[in-house]
């Protein structure tokens, strides 16, 4: 596969590296190569005995299969332990109803799909608490926000590595670093601050009146209306819980305005999230299983594209454009969740950048 891409600006390159999997590759296959990647990064070789470091993963809700496999994680538990380090595996509870809104059921979700310790050589901190109520405020210089809540444990780590599935999203368009980064470490409170910009609303002609989205609204905005099922604004979260499991899809967000707000908001967290790590930061993307729903789906999604590979940097904004610049080039987009109003992941990309989370030009170093 041949990808030369460079961005046309005069500024500073990120250097973003990449390595193709073949289609049907094995998890240790894929393991090796993301470990491969990782350590071509230079913060990597900066770890030394008795640092903690954070291995930041999706364990896939229950039944998701699309999500990245404990392998990945063994191999690279394996060199970090080599090295007298201490890795472990971190994740913090959702905001929505379900069963990984706390830690205990979330751990066991993570039991479930083999990431145990005997499988990955890390034990699992939940970085949030129990509650994920386990909270740091940070001080940003934000659009949106001037202080931001982190999950607390995010503040001790020496050294943080994030696996990113890459995948569509219902409200950002694209779920990648940026996401596990400003959603993933964010508690509570950081997560209630991104969606509170994401109104949905019901479709009454739609609506059956089944009852689905008031029964998992973790915020109970959702009442029987006469004619179909009704949205109080005012107590809304905009977690987007309604419309990832309504099966009629009667629930629709005004795509336009909404997620606009939300992906920059949670750029801005992740700004927050890696403060004072940006030297002790590595990433990497898999274009792997991508499906159109990210891993917080409940069931097994299948794949959208053809699997690309992997793609490793100390950048999340750079990661991200390269990412999605390779799935453009090579597929299209394929995200299109309204035909006539696509999400657009630039809204991310874009406020990251002008934030100083990272750039969007960069060089893709093929390995």
């Amino acid at each position: 596969m041949e990808l030369i891409m460079k961005s046309n600006s005069n500024k500073p390159m990120a250097k973003v590296y990449f390595k193709s999997v073949k289609q049907g590759a094995t998890a240790s296959e894929i393991a090796a190569c993301n470990l491969e990647l990782i350590m071509k990064l230079e913060p990597f070789s900066k770890i030394k005995a008795k640092d903690f470091v954070a291995i930041k993963m999706h364990f896939g809700d229950i039944n998701n299969i699309g999500h990245i496999k404990p392998e990945s994680v063994k191999l690279l538990a394996d060199a970090i332990k080599a090295k007298k380090a201490r890795p472990f595996l971190v994740e913090t509870s959702t905001l929505y109803v379900g069963e990984r809104s706390n830690a205990y059921d979330h751990i066991n979700i993570a039991y479930k799909h083999g990431f145990t310790y005997e499988k990955t050589g890390a034990p699992i901190i939940m970085a949030d608490g129990l509650l994920g109520h386990s909270q740091t405020a940070v001080k940003i210089n934000g659009k949106h926000s001037k202080e931001i809540f982190v999950a607390s444990d995010v503040a001790h780590y020496d050294f943080l590595i994030c696996l990113n599935h890459v995948t569509g999203h219902m409200i950002t368009g694209v779920g990648a670093a940026i996401k596990n980064l400003g959603m993933g470490l964010a508690a509570r409170g950081g997560k209630l601050s991104q969606h509170s910009g994401a109104l949905p609303s019901i479709n009454e002609k739609k609506c059956v009146k089944c009852g689905r989205c008031q029964m998992f609204c973790p915020a109970g905005a959702i009442s029987p209306g006469e004619a179909a099922f009704k949205i109080d604004s005012a107590k809304c979260i905009g977690c987007g819980e309604c419309i990832a499991i309504c099966k009629k899809e009667a629930v629709k967000f005004s795509w336009k305005q909404t997620s606009k707000i939300v992906q920059e908001k949670m750029a801005e967290h992740a700004l927050g999230v890696i403060s004072g790590k940006s030297e002790h930061l590595l990433l990497t993307n898999h274009i792997i299983h991508v499906t159109k729903e990210c891993d917080c789906a409940a069931e097994a999604d299948p794949r959208v594209i053809d699997d690309i590979g992997i793609l490793a940097s100390t950048d999340p904004v750079a990661l991200d454009k390269a990412s999605v610049d390779i799935v453009k080039k090579i597929h299209g987009y394929p995200f299109d969740y309204e035909s006539k109003n696509p999400l657009n992941p630039m809204f991310q990309l874009e406020h990251g950048q002008k934030i100083g989370l990272g750039t969007m030009n960069y060089e893709l170093i093929e390995v």
